[in-house]
């Protein structure tokens, strides 16, 4: 606790003094959820230090050790701060799986908040990656897990979030689908968004050749609304037992 109390003091020697005897008590005793946590802090403190070689150390052993123990929420942090060290160095491509399973895990614990801050760190990533399916993919978990909480005014703010990515991506037809769902989805909940209006005039004109080539499978009234379908996948992993 003393670590972690001057960690927020931001006074990184004595910080790493105090969590340097927490990680060898808790070894001495055994207790490996407080190595666990211990780990972790030391190496959230090393990544801000800019000591990433350390600090991936340290994380690494923190998250074997909550799948030791299989303990999902201390492995969620553990995963997010490892993901967050890899993607201050710029290592995209090892960043991106460890953010994954911390963003799945978060969910399955029922932390959304903490869900959508990874998703949303996702969706920078992939974009930053030209990856335009991946960041579309994490932009559908955000916006389902902003809809599962009924918070009616950030769905309206993902949808035109989402509808920037595609336009990005050059997929005009659906960029202005997802514009005019946010239209439509503001009005219903008492808000306006005019400006999403002038946003959809600039879109090129395209034929909307999707619709026509393939049966669309949905909801009558949600296609006469024109809103978009999201493909956000069953969102279940696997939790390994054993050593990374």
């Amino acid at each position: 606790m003393l670590g972690l109390t001057h960690t927020g003091l931001f006074n990184s020697v004595e910080a790493a003094d105090a969590l340097s005897q927490g990680i060898m008590i808790a070894r001495s005793i055994g207790w490996e959820g407080g190595l666990s946590t211990t780990l972790l802090a030391m190496g959230r403190l090393k990544t801000q230090l800019g000591d990433y070689r350390e600090a991936e150390e340290l994380l690494q052993e923190s998250i074997s050790t909550a799948r030791h123990i299989r303990d999902r929420f201390r492995l969620a942090q553990a995963l997010h701060q490892m993901g967050e060290c890899f993607r201050q160095q710029s290592k995209l491509n090892e960043s991106a799986p460890v953010l994954e399973e911390a963003c799945l895990l978060w969910r399955e614990l029922s932390q959304q908040r903490s869900s959508k801050w990874v998703a949303d760190t996702l969706v920078e990533l992939k974009g930053s990656q030209g990856d335009w399916k991946g960041a579309l993919f994490w932009r559908d978990h955000i916006i389902s897990v902003c809809r599962s909480q009924q918070d009616h005014l950030e769905v309206t703010n993902q949808l035109e979030l989402k509808g920037e990515i595609l336009l990005t991506a050059q997929r005009y037809d659906e960029a202005a689908l997802h514009f005019e769902a946010a239209i439509v989805t503001a009005k219903e909940n008492g808000h306006t968004w005019s400006s999403k209006r002038m946003r959809l005039c600039t879109i090129p004109k395209v034929d909307m050749k999707w619709e026509r080539r393939v049966r669309l499978v949905c909801d009558v009234k949600k296609l006469q609304r024109r809103l978009p379908q999201l493909v956000t996948a069953s969102l279940k992993i696997p939790l390994p037992s054993g050593r990374e």
